[in-house]
């Protein structure tokens, strides 16, 4: 499922620590409406300064009440982010039989926690440890990265970042290659990778890429660039269109 256009999709955060407010934070940039469920009154009150399309739920996230109060049966998806792997395994349980079609993302402290989480029904985790630490190997084996990815992943304030731009059913350029869409040319944004239908990714596409449905465009750029190069996905229509009149137009005459 791609979350290219967010407008008015809710998401469900339990715990607004840290990590959660991080992820409040980047799902409210990114157009989520995002309900906050936290003990901690402070906790609930620093995640409802982040934007006005933040709820909070002061409660117990692992009652199934609590649950309720925060509109898990209409949330697209839960993020765990609770301080122990068995409180996040057991908060997914309990979401799953709420809402079966939710999707639900989880840390985990180790290995054993990602299998466990899996296995209940999440569909992503994130190693804590892993995370932590590639990202401060890196600060001494790859110094320009780490300071690289600090600006596009961590920054408190973005102006530019990565790009997930879904070629959907019935989109005109599907079937076009990107020399001929041009949207680097265009628009400015740089391809880093196609993710295809079975997951798989092509990296630094060539310009004889092919586009097809359901292809998701990983880019670096702005998010004015994202609404440039929906513009430019879509407006291949248009132009055929308008090919196809003058023609008309000609033969007439």
């Amino acid at each position: 499922m791609s979350y290219s256009d967010n407008s008015g999709s809710l998401c469900t955060v339990c715990g607004a620590g840290e990590t959660g407010l991080f992820v409040i934070k980047e799902l409210v940039r990114h157009g989520f409406t995002v309900t906050a469920v936290d003990l901690d009154p402070e906790a609930l009150k620093r995640a409802a300064d982040l934007g006005e399309s933040i709820g909070t739920v002061q409660g117990n996230c692992l009652t199934d009440s609590i649950l309720n109060k925060s509109a898990l049966i209409d949330a697209r998806a839960l993020f765990c982010v609770l301080p122990d792997d068995r409180s996040n395994v057991f908060l997914s349980l309990s979401a799953i039989r709420i809402n079966p079609e939710l999707e639900i993302y989880s840390v985990a402290s180790d290995i054993s926690a990602e299998r466990k989480l899996k296995l209940v029904g999440t569909r992503r985790t994130v190693n804590q440890d892993t995370a932590e630490g590639f990202r401060i190997s890196n600060e001494m084996i790859r110094p320009n990265v780490a300071k690289f990815l600090d600006r596009i992943v961590f920054a408190r304030e973005k102006t530019e970042g990565y790009l997930s731009i879904e070629i959907s059913m019935g989109c005109p350029s599907a079937g076009w290659t990107l020399k001929k869409l041009q949207l680097h040319g265009k628009t400015g944004v740089v391809i880093i990778a196609v993710r295809r239908r079975d997951d798989s990714y092509v990296y630094s596409p060539s310009g004889d890429f092919r586009l097809s449905e359901d292809d998701n465009l990983i880019c670096f750029g702005t998010e004015d660039d994202r609404e440039a190069i929906k513009d430019l996905l879509w407006s291949s229509k248009r132009e055929t269109t308008d090919r196809w009149r003058k023609l008309r137009n000609i033969l007439g005459k």
